[in-house]
């Protein structure tokens, strides 16, 4: 009789969990406009130079993007 007792609550719980829950689903996707733009900051990428120099001793110039993990340059630029 307990354990009845028991499956009967269990079951009366959950069925008044999953009943009010798509009561309260659109109350949480609507989000208020001023935390949205609050939240959105873009940012520029960081992008430096990387110099490197030769055997022959000639400085060499190149774009490294460290956001995005890339050379910007596609050669590597001769400095005079």
């Amino acid at each position: 009789m307990k354990v009845m007792k028991r499956i009967i609550i269990g079951i009366m719980a959950g069925t008044m969990a999953f009943s009010a829950m798509p009561a309260t689903i659109p109350a949480l996707l609507q989000m208020p406009a001023a935390v949205e733009a609050a939240e959105i900051e873009p940012r520029a990428d960081v992008v430096y130079w990387i110099y490197r120099e030769l055997a022959d001793g000639t400085l060499q110039k190149r774009r490294w993007n460290a956001t995005r993990g890339y050379w910007v340059d596609p050669h590597w630029i001769t400095v005079v």
